[in-house]
């Protein structure tokens, strides 16, 4: 039950860290970096860092079924047009790094928290 909540937890936070991240850079003023806004990576490694904090033990399986939803959807979004076969490979690379760096975000907040939590030899 608990896994399932913060799967829940996470599933969320990726889409809404992604709407916000999304409305910061539209009504953004500055143009000068449009093609540099590191949204995606900071979703992930927050969701991740937040996943890795909540479950524990099985942060790996928590963070990546949390965000699993968001890349599948990341990935069919940018390309649910008629788009080509390099843009495909292309998106599923970027969004399999952000999804490891997600990952790795979780297992280095569990394994934070578990040392944390280890009463001094």
């Amino acid at each position: 039950m608990k896994l399932f909540l913060v799967v829940a937890l996470g599933i969320v936070a990726s889409f809404g860290l992604t709407i916000l991240a999304e409305l910061v850079r539209f009504n953004s003023t500055s143009t000068a970096h449009w093609w540099f806004h590191p949204a995606f990576p900071g979703v992930t490694v927050i969701v991740g860092a937040i996943v890795g904090l909540a479950s524990g033990r099985q942060a790996r399986l928590a963070a990546a079924l949390s965000l699993a939803p968001w890349a599948v959807w990341l990935v069919v979004g940018v390309n649910g047009g008629h788009s080509t076969a390099l843009r495909w490979a292309t998106t599923i690379a970027l969004v399999s790094v952000h999804f490891a760096l997600g990952v790795g975000a979780a297992v280095l907040a569990a394994h934070a928290m578990a040392k944390r939590s280890q009463p001094p030899s």
